[in-house]
Formats: C-alpha cells, structure tokens, sequence
C-alpha cells in the first residue's frame, strides 16, 4: 500500500537584486526561498504578502507570476508527509515594515549561484533558473 499524502499549497518569493544577489531565509531546515503556506480563504497574493513580511519584516511587490511546480516533501519521524503545490512570483522588497514575525528566520542576500546551490528544497531551485 503507498504512501498517503496531503496536499498543501504554497507561494514562494524570487526576489533577484541587480547585483546579482537574490533573497533568501536561512532557517534551522536549511535555505529557503521566502514564502509559506497558503492559509484557508487566503489569496495567493495575500500569502506571498504575509509570509514574505513574516521571513523578512519587509513589504513585498508582485512583479509577475513565473510557473507552478510541486514537490513530495517527507518528514517520517514527525508522520508527515506533504506534496507541496507552489506558485513562484518574481518580486522586489519595498518598504521595511518591522522585525520578522518568525524569529528563526533570517533575511540574507547571496549571489544566485550560490542560492541555486544552497537552497533545500529542488522545486526553489527551479525558480531561480527563471532570473538567470
């Protein structure tokens, strides 16, 4: 008998500076795009919004939406296994709202190269190929 799966659906940040950097969380999980869940009646613009202010303290803007990608991501100690559904927005950080709501994120910049390398989950590193 397979594995029974729940589907969660996502939205994730590719912010890209001109410098070449682009925006990253480091977590305890490792690194990540900025983005999250998308909650119960919640848009998909309105998660991207949150969770980016939530990661980053920063306000997000939208520049397009870049493709759709999903991911099986397991987690056998804790019984949790979730096929991840995400959209991917190309975005800029606009105006810095506060500190980070979740205290064990950390907003960093690094060249993409190296995000494309670093990052945990292959479906962020997709992404990227998208800001090339």
């Amino acid at each position: 008998m397979g594995q029974s799966y729940n589907v969660q659906d996502c939205v994730y940040a590719v912010i890209k500076r001109k410098d070449g950097k682009v925006a990253v969380a480091r977590t305890p999980k490792g690194i990540v795009l900025l983005g999250g869940g998308v909650e119960d009646g919640e848009s998909e613009r309105d998660a991207l919004y949150r969770e980016t202010y939530e990661e980053s303290g920063y306000q997000a803007r939208i520049l397009s939406r870049l493709g759709f990608a999903s991911q099986y991501v397991n987690n056998a100690v804790k019984g949790r296994y979730r096929l991840k559904r995400a959209t991917f927005f190309a975005c800029e950080l606009t105006e810095k709202l506060g500190p980070p709501i979740d205290d064990d994120h950390e907003l960093i910049w690094i060249p993409l190269d190296e995000a494309h390398n670093s990052l945990l989950r292959q479906f962020h590193r997709w992404a990227l190929e998208f800001v090339r």
